[in-house]
Parts: C-alpha cells; structure tokens; sequence
C-alpha cells in the first residue's frame, strides 16, 4: 500500500490551498477528488454565477447605455452563449488549477474517497476500480452538497438547486427548456426559495435576463445574518427593478398548476396563506455537509448539531491524525461562515497543523480564528467584515457606527448609483475599527482596506484623516468616520 504524508479528500479551496502548503513545506500529498478539480466554488458556485451576474451587469449598462449618449436599441440576449462562456471559463480556470497542482508535486487520484480506519483512504473509480492507500494524516475538504427544504412537492421535476443550473451546461442551458421564455433557456417565471447570498445573486441575475422573478424568504428580511439596512436597501433596489419580494412567509408545499407550479406559503401575521405561480423554481436554501459518506461504519467523528465535523484549535476532529477545512467544517473559527476565501484559510492553516504533526516541526503561535469579509456581487455590491452594531450589542462590546451614503458622492452619481451607504463601527472606548458594511459598487474589492483597519486597530479618527482619491466610492469612507465622531458618539 502505497503511503503519503497527507492525504486530502477534495479539491475545492481548502483542499487545494491545503496541498499547495503541504507540498512547499516537504510533505508528500495526494488528492483524492470524485468529481472535477476546483470543487464547488469553481465548478458549481463562485464563479459560475458570477459569471452570470457579468451578463445580467452588461445588459442593464446597455440597456441605460442613452444616459450616456449611446444609442444601440433593444439589446438582444442569447442565453446559451452565456452558459458557453461560463463553461469555457471553468474549463480554463481548472486546467489550470490541475496543471499548477500537479506542477507543484501533488498526486491527483480521480475517485470517491472514504476513510477506512485512521491512516487508510479507499479511493474507488468512476469504472469500479479500487485502491487504498496509506496516510500519516487525513484532511477532509469534501465541502457540501445543495439542500433542499423538507417540504411537500421538493423533488418535482422543474424544482431545482444551485448545482443544476450551474453544473456543466446547467438544467436551464437544456434547449428544451423555456423555449418561449425572455431567452430561450430563461424561464418566464421564477420563484427563489430563500433570500440568503444564494437567492439574491440569482435574483440579480435572472431578473436582469428577463424573468419575472419573486423571493420567498422565511425570515423577516432578505439577508437577515447581515445588518439589517443591507436587506432593506436590497429589497428597495429589487423592488425597482420589478423583483417581488416576500418575507415572513414559510413555504407549505410546491404543487403542480397549469402546467406550471404553485408555491404555496403562510405569511405572518399567523392566518393569512398565498401563493406563487412559476415556471420553475430554485431551491437557494443553503448546503448540507454529508460526514458519514466519508467514513467506514462506525468511524465517524464527532459532529456538530448540524451535521459538520467537529474540530479542535488544530482543526484536527475527535479521531487523531483525520482533520477537516472548509465547508465541512461549518465555517469553524471563521464565524461559521461557508465561503471559498474563508475555506483557503482554513486549508492552508490545516497543513501547517499538519506538517507540525508529521514533520515535528516547531509549535505554530498562530490561532486559527480569521476575520472573514462577506461579499454579495448584487448590484450595487454588498460586503461586510468584522462586527455590525448589533452584533457588537450582543456580544456586550461597547461599539458607536457613523456612516456616509453617496448621494453627493461623484463616481455614484455619474455611474448613477442611486442608492448606497458605508456604515463603519468602532469600539466606543477603544475608538478602533471593528466593523464596516459597504453597500455600493466596488464594495468588494474596497472591502480588505476594512480587514487591514479591523486587524491593525486603525481609530476613528485615523480612517477620517486618510486621504482617499476623487472621485471614488472609497472617499465615503471618510464621510463614515467623521460621522462616527461628529455624531455617532464616539
């Protein structure tokens, strides 16, 4: 049996940045991946939809495109020339991914992996083909799946997730499909289950390629995790855009109707029940883990309430030497946050535990808790970092937020951005940064300028003293800190 210092089950972000670190610090690495390198961020997630949502951004600046003198009639959308753009795209980025690996000294087996007993990984082939082989250490990466609400009617045909659409030519990609639609391939009508990072992005996308699109949210707002004015600005700027939005309401059972479904739902206050036609609907309800297809029967780990590995400051489990990163882990030590950046965190730390295990190399300082930006590629963009007010108030941390919108704000103005604001917040005696949410374009890439104030304790009065370029979305930036000041109570 053949044996390696590491074994890694899964190519994603974590598994990826995990064999990358590995392999520099002299450990022997295999990756064992059952579907296609680069994992679901790149294959069925981050870069698919977004991918998608440079579409649905190109077709609105054309479609304003007289603001600015030009003038080029109704622009015309081919749907599944989009999907063959995004496929090209992942294609090249993960022969790329695959070639840098391999470059690097990493074995990649092709095959479903499961954990034996400690230090032994089966790995069985598409064709039934199998082989084990030996581990000083196991990393599972293997992330999540998309999950679907436990609802009456969720598994009808026409009632589908993230990964069918974004998968390969993706469900709706099927000429079949919608031939009388906005776009061949785009629904008429379409209903999104859940108003979380999923949901919006989606509704960004096919609100924008001509689907009369409603939101079913169950809780009170859209985005209900983040600062409360980051949902209601959404809805505000999805309402213009003719996007329906139905909070409060709980889902009761999706039913054929017409030809069509109805997604039948209860609405708060208690008593009142309506529902929604569509052509089809999009199950954005979050991901699952699935631990136990991992391990042999009676091997599994300690898990989480949830379903996800439980692990210590090593982000070792309960069964020595088998460590986990990424989504599996429930975004631990990463403010349970499930995202591909947080995932490339963890992956790297995870090999540096590990080479510490394997090689005896000296005790890392390092903690593994990371502060983990939140970005929404809606329009205008949405990022966060660090504490909101009401986080802070939770966690009893004494905390004052200013804040700067961009009405009078040039490069909003003439991008005509018509709704936005930068809300900072820091601690009240401390005077340092220990939040910031952007609503606005740009805002995710502004958003590590926040990170570096959040880790380096920059003050109030030290952001408001910066000197940012005009015109740009970063000057509000210094808006929010004299706010803070002036009026926040700081």
């Amino acid at each position: 049996m053949e044996q390696f210092d590491l074994v890694i089950i899964g190519s994603g972000p974590a598994g990826a940045s995990a064999a990358f670190k590995a392999r520099s610090l002299g450990l022997s690495v295999c990756l064992a991946e059952k579907a296609d390198i680069g994992g679901t961020c790149l294959n069925r997630g981050c870069i698919p939809t977004k991918v998608f949502l440079r579409g649905a951004e190109l077709l609105r600046d054309i479609r304003e495109g007289e603001r600015y003198g030009l003038s080029v009639g109704p622009p015309g959308f081919d749907f599944f020339r989009l999907a063959g753009w995004k496929n090209r795209v992942v294609q090249s980025l993960r022969k790329n991914q695959t070639a840098a690996l391999l470059k690097a000294g990493v074995r990649i087996e092709a095959g479903e992996a499961r954990i034996e007993e400690p230090g032994r990984v089966s790995i069985r082939g598409a064709g039934g083909e199998g082989q084990c082989i030996g581990a000083r250490a196991i990393l599972l990466a293997a992330g999540t799946a998309a999950a679907r609400l436990p609802i009456p009617g969720n598994d009808r045909c026409g009632v589908y997730t993230s990964d069918d659409v974004l998968d390969g030519e993706g469900i709706f990609s099927n000429g079949a499909l919608f031939p009388h639609g906005p776009s061949a391939g785009i629904p008429p009508r379409l209903a999104i289950i859940g108003g979380g990072v999923i949901g919006v992005e989606f509704a960004a996308a096919y609100s924008a390629f001509g689907s009369e699109v409603t939101i079913i949210e169950a809780l009170p707002s859209l985005l209900a995790a983040m600062d409360r004015e980051i949902g209601q600005n959404l809805a505000l700027q999805f309402k213009k855009r003719g996007v329906k939005i139905l909070t409060g309401s709980r889902i009761e059972a999706i039913e054929e109707a017409r030809g069509a479904f109805r997604v039948v739902f209860s609405s708060r206050p208690p008593g009142g029940q309506d529902a929604v036609e569509a052509d089809a609907i999009l199950m954005a309800a979050g991901r699952k883990p699935d631990a136990g297809a991992l391990f042999a029967p009676g091997l599994i780990p300690a898990l989480t309430d949830k379903g996800f590995i439980r692990l210590d400051d090593t982000l070792m489990s309960s069964i020595p030497g088998i460590y986990a990163a990424g989504d599996i882990s429930g975004g631990a030590f990463c403010g349970g946050l499930q995202l591909a950046h947080a995932a490339e965190a963890q992956g790297t730390y995870a090999a540096l535990r590990i080479a510490e295990s394997v090689k005896k190399t000296p005790a890392l300082s390092a903690s593994p808790r990371r502060i983990v930006p939140v970005c929404i590629y809606t329009v205008p963009e949405i990022s966060c970092a660090g504490l909101s007010l009401a986080e802070a108030a939770e966690q009893g941390i004494p905390a004052r937020a200013g804040k700067g919108v961009f009405g009078s704000n040039g490069r909003a103005v003439l991008e005509n951005m018509d709704r936005g604001f930068v809300k900072l917040v820091f601690h009240a005696e401390k005077r340092a940064l220990i939040g910031a949410q952007f609503f606005c374009n740009r805002a995710t890439e502004i958003i590590p300028w926040a990170l570096q104030c959040i880790q380096s304790g920059a003050t109030a009065e030290a952001i408001a003293a910066t000197v940012f370029p005009h015109p740009s979305y970063s000057e509000t930036i210094a808006q929010a800190a004299k706010d803070a000041i002036d009026r926040g109570g700081l």
